[in-house]
């Protein structure tokens, strides 16, 4: 569901629709949270805050934590979820490796 804000005409993206792209963006590979928000479209502390709740429910993991930089790749759940939610992943020995289209 999408929620549109009519005073300023803004579209708004629920909680799991933020998340999910979040997801699908690092079904490519390990990625710091500036490019996530970068191939999104949400706002970096968004994509941070995100990133907990994801980690903390076990689909991604950091694997790299500086004082610059945090570097995040999906789990091996998070990577069954993609699976179960999208037609449009293609998985190839246990990684995510394209997208394609609707089939």
């Amino acid at each position: 569901m999408v929620l549109i804000n009519k005073e300023d005409y803004t579209v708004k993206r629920t909680f799991i629709e933020i998340r999910n792209s979040i997801l699908m963006s690092l079904a490519s590979g390990q990625k710091t949270i500036n490019q996530i928000s970068s191939e999104t479209g949400i706002n970096w502390k968004t994509v941070e805050r995100h990133l907990i709740y994801l980690n903390g429910k076990g689909w991604v993991h950091e694997v790299l934590s500086s004082s610059f930089v945090r570097v995040f790749e999906l789990t091996d759940f998070g990577k069954d979820y993609l699976r179960k939610m999208s037609r449009n992943v293609n998985i190839l020995d246990d990684k995510i490796i394209k997208f394609s289209g609707e089939q």
